[in-house]
């Protein structure tokens, strides 16, 4: 269900569009006074519709990634949909189609919606990622991530090491000296800096095809922060390979570029790995206080 903010946003885009509808229109000054009424008015449904229609698609999102809709399930109706949540059927449609286009919906007529496979998810996407319960404990999605980041940024740190231009330089530079300057003071900031490091790489590559995916590596990064909350440590064992790449691609040593971006990879997967061996310490640990 949605909050009651939500739920009185819906009521007022309805009252807003009734004020519309009922506003006169006889007489060429009372036009023009509902045409600059209309404007304004739509403009507050526009906004207000904005607001409660992500608040749907969030809450719909977060129901099928947690489990409560599985996938090959059929959603409920609209009408009890709407009802459930408080919301007009409208809003129930508009967040169909977002889910659809991140695959997460399947709609038939005279069938329904339906779940779809994970595997047809846009789990790169920022948002269905940050409907995820609990991204630390998917082992297939985390897997998945650090392997993409194999394939795709040891071949950018190589072509970067050939490719970087000053300004280039510049830029990954910057990217680290944020990293270093922000570590223990900044861990936001430290994370930001850490993602525009490999964004910045990417570029540097000027590799069409690789900087199209510069999207896949900042979903990646991001998802990882979100496991890694104690980045301190991990930062800090990171840091010194982030150097590493840097001269590297300062060098111009493609090989040395490769075998340094390797490297930093092994510490990320290295630090997930022992993130989900705590959480599953943690949870065997309150699985044994719970049953003495």
């Amino acid at each position: 269900m949605l909050s009651r903010a939500d739920q009185r946003k819906e009521q007022d885009v309805t009252e807003l569009e009734g004020i519309v509808a009922s506003m006169p229109t006889a007489g060429s000054g009372m036009r023009g006074v509902k045409r600059r009424a209309v404007r304004g008015i739509q403009q507050d449904i526009g906004a207000y519709g904005r607001s409660v229609h992500g608040s749907v698609v969030d809450t719909i999102g977060k129901w099928i990634l947690g489990g409560t809709y599985p996938p090959g399930q059929l959603l409920p109706r609209e009408d009890d949909l709407a009802d459930k949540l408080k919301v007009s059927r409208t809003s129930i449609r508009e967040a169909v189609k977002v889910l659809s286009a991140k695959g997460l919906l399947d709609v038939r007529r005279r069938v329904g919606v339906r779940v779809r496979a994970r595997d047809d998810w846009n789990m790169l996407d920022p948002q269905v990622l940050s409907w995820h319960p609990d991204v630390g404990r998917d082992k297939e999605l985390i897997g998945g991530l650090i392997e993409a980041r194999r394939i795709i940024e040891p071949a950018a740190a190589a072509l970067a090491a050939t490719r970087a231009t000053a300004a280039d330089l510049a830029r990954i530079e910057r990217a680290y000296e944020g990293m270093e300057r922000n570590l223990r003071v900044d861990l936001a900031a430290c994370c930001e800096a850490d993602l525009q490091f490999h964004v910045g790489l990417i570029a540097a590559s000027h590799n069409v095809v690789l900087k199209g995916l510069t999207g896949t590596i900042e979903a990646a990064l991001r998802a990882t922060f979100t496991i890694t909350n104690r980045l301190v440590t991990a930062q800090s064992r990171a840091l010194a390979a982030h150097k590493a790449v840097l001269e590297c691609v300062r060098l111009r040593d493609s090989e040395g570029a490769r075998t340094a971006i390797v490297a930093l990879l092994d510490i990320a997967a290295s630090d997930l790995d022992q993130k989900r061996l705590g959480n599953n310490a943690l949870k065997a640990a309150g699985a044994k206080k719970g049953n003495p």
